[in-house]
Order: structure tokens, then C-alpha cells, then sequence
């Protein structure tokens, strides 16, 4: 005799709740891949003027690579992933909004204040989720630093559960000493 009418509304009910997940999944996927672009990232004036165009970031290691490889704003700010990736760009993308709209970056003087305060949050971002972004490009197992030095600080990282914002915290921005408390919790990830 078919199907009764309520075994009938629950699989209209799946099926048309299936297609709306899809739909809404495929259009965060978008999302994240939009927003993820150095273009969309340098739109603000805080990050166009004082990163992006900053002599430090177009000569870091993460822009000059002979292999032609770049990194982009969202390979290190942004884990993979449908959910990391929306979570991150929700609540960072509001973080950002809200920095832009209380603190007038046009001034070089508020940047400047504003920057180690900024720098920290972003190491702690980093140390918080054991460098996530750093790992997805670096091999761990891979990495074969050519000194001495490097090898044994490779080494020490490894024998230390350190992460590895814990020692390149000023890679590809200008410079900012870390704080001390941040120091001395190094491998306490």
C-alpha cells in the first residue's frame, strides 16, 4: 500500500534538509575560499599599509622563495578545514572589524601601540593550537636545518614538546620582542 503519509513527510523532510546542508556547506566553502585571498585580506588599511606593503613582509623567507612558492596571508593565519576555517574567519574577521573600528589605524602612532598587543594575541593563537598553520606546509619529520645550531634547536624542540611559534615568532612581520611570560613557557603548549 505505499508508504504512510508521516514515512513519507520524513524522507521529504531528509532529502530536502540533505540538499539544504549541501547548499549550505558548498556556500561556506566558498566563503572561506573568497576571504582567504591576499586581496581580500590586504582590503583594510591596516593590513594593506603597515603588512603588506611593509619592506619586512616582501622580503620575508615566506615571500622571497626561489622555488617561486609564496605563502598567503590565509596559509598562516587560517587552518584548513570547512569548520576551522568558518570558526576562524567569524571570530578573527570580527576581532578585526572591531579593531578597525575602534582604533584609528590611519595614525602610525596608534599602530605602534597597537602592535605588540596584536602580536602577542597572535602568538598565543599560534602556541594555543600548536602552530597548526605551520605544520600544514612544514613536515616536522621533514625539516633538516643545514647548521649545527639548527639541527640542535631542532632537537631540542622536538626532545621539549615545543611548538613552533615558540622560537620563529618574527618571521614574516616587523619585530616584536615577545613577552617574557611567553619566554618562559616555551614547550607548554
Amino acid at each position: 500500500m505505499g508508504l504512510s503519509f508521516f514515512k513519507k513527510t520524513t524522507v521529504v523532510t531528509f532529502v530536502i534538509g540533505g540538499i539544504a546542508g549541501l547548499i549550505a556547506a558548498l556556500g561556506l566553502e566558498e566563503m572561506d575560499r573568497l576571504t582567504s585571498t591576499d586581496k581580500f585580506c590586504t582590503l583594510c588599511h591596516l593590513t594593506q599599509v603597515y603588512i603588506a606593503e611593509s619592506e619586512t613582509y616582501k622580503t620575508s623567507s615566506h615571500q622571497m622563495r626561489t622555488s617561486g612558492v609564496r605563502a598567503g596571508c590565509a596559509d598562516c593565519h587560517i587552518p584548513k578545514g570547512l569548520i576551522p576555517a568558518t570558526y576562524i574567519h567569524v571570530v578573527k574577521g570580527a576581532e578585526d572589524l572591531w579593531g578597525e573600528f575602534t582604533f584609528d589605524y590611519n595614525d602610525p602612532k596608534v599602530w605602534k601601540a597597537e602592535r605588540p598587543r596584536l602580536a602577542y594575541a597572535v602568538r598565543d593563537w599560534f602556541r594555543d593550537n600548536d602552530s597548526v598553520t605551520c605544520r600544514e606546509c612544514h613536515k616536522e619529520a621533514s625539516i633538516k636545518p643545514k647548521r649545527k645550531r639548527g639541527q640542535r634547536q631542532h632537537q631540542i624542540a622536538l626532545d621539549e614538546d615545543m611548538t613552533c611559534i615558540d622560537c620563529h615568532y618574527n618571521l614574516v612581520h616587523e619585530e616584536i620582542e615577545p613577552r617574557q611570560s611567553f619566554l618562559d613557557s616555551a614547550g607548554n603548549k
